[in-house]
């Protein structure tokens, strides 16, 4: 009998010792993805801001037609026909 005793006091600590290991990796993988979940959000936050940017290659055609259009002014004002 004092066989089974050790054998139930040795299985029941291995019991344990798997729950807690098994609580620990369900704690940090809680943690884990509410952490993801923050970077996540950061990251939307990030693309939004940098929307506008998107538009930079369309605002700087815009500008170098004006320019064009600028000096093609300033020269047919100046007298020297369209350039």
């Amino acid at each position: 009998m004092n066989g089974w005793i050790v054998g139930y006091l040795v299985g029941g600590i291995v019991v344990v010792v798997v729950v807690l290991v098994l609580l620990a990796l369900i704690f940090e993988a809680r943690r884990t993805a509410i952490k993801a979940e923050e970077i996540a959000a950061g990251l939307r936050v990030a693309r939004d801001r940098s929307d506008p940017l998107q538009a930079l290659d369309d605002t700087a055609g815009a500008v170098e037609r004006i320019t064009e259009l600028a000096a093609t002014a300033r020269s047919v004002l100046a007298g020297g026909g369209p350039a």
